[in-house]
């Protein structure tokens, strides 16, 4: 295969190129990565089931590195691992967004930081007992750019599933966290219930996950309909709705103490609101109002006065 590699360099308008089952060795990966810079336009390169270790990694990331415009590399079913993984994370070129390793060797037993691609897929690699605290550790990353992570069968059940829970609480990116087939039970998927809706406070509601909003292909065969429904209102594009509509789905009553310090200057923004979002809540509203008319009732009495004094004023002189 070596030698067959040289004259893919002519082929400098490709766009996708896949190379499947070829068995690859140190020589072919040599010559594969020596091609690679003068396909310009290449945007897609799959290398399906090549025998890939991380070696041949190091060899390969060089010419991958001059593909300047390629945006998705496909290692499925190599032998790449955790270090061939964090050389694939230092020398790829930044076009990359989608980088797919499933079924390979790596396990996470090492920190690496995962922050840079929009979408990974680490599907079918056997996870060490560390491999949740080491993604977790990237998503709570405010640089941290990714949008879809596929972690299906990766051996990480209830524990680790509580670990990329909690996780979320600090990521507002993500969309999508795959992670069916991990024997996860209803203890572990119940953890994300109270990251997508912590109801202990309305601000700690306000502040839940709004972004995450799949589990997966398969998973609401899986999690609990709490969860599901969760995750479905997340899908919404308005997350200030979406923030709104936990906040009146868990808080019967809203709590305006908190406002008070600001008179009554606050009480127009509570209105509004209250009408954005809360239209057809109308004991809710009315109870709010009137907890700011109970704590300062002179302020409130003497607006009214005062606005019926100047609108005599304004008759007289009329």
């Amino acid at each position: 295969m070596a030698g067959c590699f040289p004259s893919l360099a002519a082929l400098a308008g490709m766009q996708k190129l896949m190379l499947v089952d070829l068995n690859m060795g140190m020589k072919s990966s040599a010559a594969l990565g020596a091609a690679l810079p003068q396909m310009a336009n290449l945007l897609e390169l799959e290398l399906w089931e090549n025998s890939i270790d991380d070696n041949m990694v190091e060899v390969l990331v060089p010419g991958l590195a001059e593909c300047k415009r390629l945006n998705l590399l496909d290692l499925v079913r190599n032998r790449i691992g955790d270090d061939g993984l964090d050389v694939l994370i230092q020398g790829l070129p930044t076009s990359i967004d989608t980088l797919v390793l499933k079924s390979n060797q790596i396990t996470l037993a090492q920190h690496l930081a995962l922050l840079r691609l929009k979408e990974l897929d680490l599907s079918g690699n056997t996870l060490s007992s560390d491999g949740p605290r080491v993604i977790a550790a990237s998503l709570t990353n405010p640089e941290c750019r990714l949008e879809a992570l596929h972690l299906d069968r990766c051996s990480i059940g209830d524990e680790g599933a509580a670990v990329l829970a909690e996780s979320m609480r600090y990521n507002q990116r993500l969309t999508k966290l795959a992670l069916q087939g991990n024997a996860i039970t209803e203890t572990g998927w119940d953890v994300f219930s109270s990251v997508l809706c912590d109801t202990t406070s309305i601000n700690a509601t306000h502040g839940s996950n709004h972004a995450l909003q799949s589990l997966g292909y398969d998973y609401r065969s899986n999690v609990p309909r709490d969860v599901e429904t969760l995750l479905d209102l997340n899908d919404g594009q308005d997350k200030n709705l979406v923030a709104a509509t936990k906040i009146l789905q868990t808080h019967r009553h809203l709590d305006m103490r908190p406002l008070f310090c600001g008179k009554l200057l606050l009480l127009p923004h509570v209105v509004a609101w209250l009408e954005r979002f809360a239209e057809s809540w109308l004991d809710l509203k009315l109870s709010s109002i009137y907890e700011f008319a109970r704590a300062m009732p002179m302020e409130v009495v003497g607006g009214v006065v005062g606005e019926k004094r100047g609108k005599k004023r304004m008759h007289s002189s009329a």
